[in-house]
């Protein structure tokens, strides 16, 4: 595992990616130096100095805005858009980490905890918000100088604060109900809406949901052992299968009911996915009526 710790004053240098499973940035600004950005990993961002405003959007796209002040810790999951706004000089600890580092490093059941976050201002409860402190002020004396064992310790600092981050993202506090509940739901909302490609895209379910879309992929796998899209499509082909032999709707009319682009992409994944066209396959399972033509 490869830390990289930065001190950064008044810079406009801004990474939008991670090169590295984890790192530690501190800075310090008199004016934040970029506005609205995003990244593809997770960002803690907790306050040691000043005050200011931290404005993001939320999974629905609404605008969430909360003002900060030394002592103040914000998750920030990937992909939400987000900004800074500071009122008096702020200093910083950014703790950037991937996905993949929570999953392989820290456990599953805090991966998906981290997913299922919704809102971005931590509210530890008082002890948890002692040891974040703590933690953040050891974090920032080891990273501003390189001894013996810093890696080490950095380390346990990181996945320390990523705990206590998560502990207080309980599935029954995120507004995510038992899980079979939400399995039965998923699946139901999938079939009401399987004619709708734009109702069952990620983001449009994350936001309906009120989960990130990465975790929605990661509990449809998880409870039903497949890949959602791949689900979503293999669905719409079997009401597609439907349409042909239970009605004299044509290939066209079918596409077009099912949002589907045109018969031709229709076409191209039927063919695909059974070896044969879907006029063929209405004749084969409709012999004595044969096919309504395009």
């Amino acid at each position: 595992m490869y830390f990289c710790a930065i001190i950064m004053k008044n810079t406009t240098m801004w990474k939008e990616n991670l090169y590295q499973q984890v790192e530690i940035l501190l800075r310090e600004h008199d004016e934040f130096p970029i506005g609205e950005h995003q990244h593809s990993f997770f960002e803690m961002a907790y306050i040691l100095e000043g005050s200011g405003t931290f404005c993001a959007h939320t999974v629905g796209s609404e605008r969430e805005c909360h003002t900060y002040e030394a002592g103040d810790l914000f998750l920030i999951p990937p992909s939400r858009i987000h900004v800074y706004t500071i009122r008096t000089h702020s200093r910083y600890v950014f703790i950037r980490f991937t996905e993949n580092y929570v999953f392989d490093s820290i456990g599953h059941y805090v991966g998906r905890a981290l997913e299922v976050q919704s809102g971005f201002r931590m509210q530890p409860v008082p002890a948890d918000r002692e040891a974040i402190r703590r933690l953040m002020e050891l974090l920032v004396e080891e990273a501003s100088g390189k001894r013996a064992l810093s890696e080490m310790l950095l380390s346990n600092y990181v996945n320390s604060l990523i705990l206590l981050a998560a502990r207080g993202l309980d599935a029954t506090e995120t507004g995510v109900g038992p899980e079979g509940d939400k399995a039965r739901n998923l699946l139901l909302y999938i079939e009401q809406h399987i004619d709708q490609p734009d109702e069952l895209r990620l983001e449009a379910l994350a936001a309906r949901f009120q989960l990130s879309p990465t975790y929605i992929g990661r509990f449809f796998k998880r409870n039903f052992g497949e890949d959602f899209r791949l689900y979503v499509s293999k669905n719409r082909l079997k009401r597609v299968e439907e349409l042909l032999t239970g009605t004299r709707m044509s290939v066209k009319e079918i596409a077009s009911r099912m949002g589907y682009i045109d018969s031709c992409y229709l076409n191209k994944l039927f063919r695909q996915h059974h070896g044969m066209t879907p006029m063929d396959y209405r004749k084969a399972h409709t012999p004595e009526t044969g096919g309504h033509q395009l």
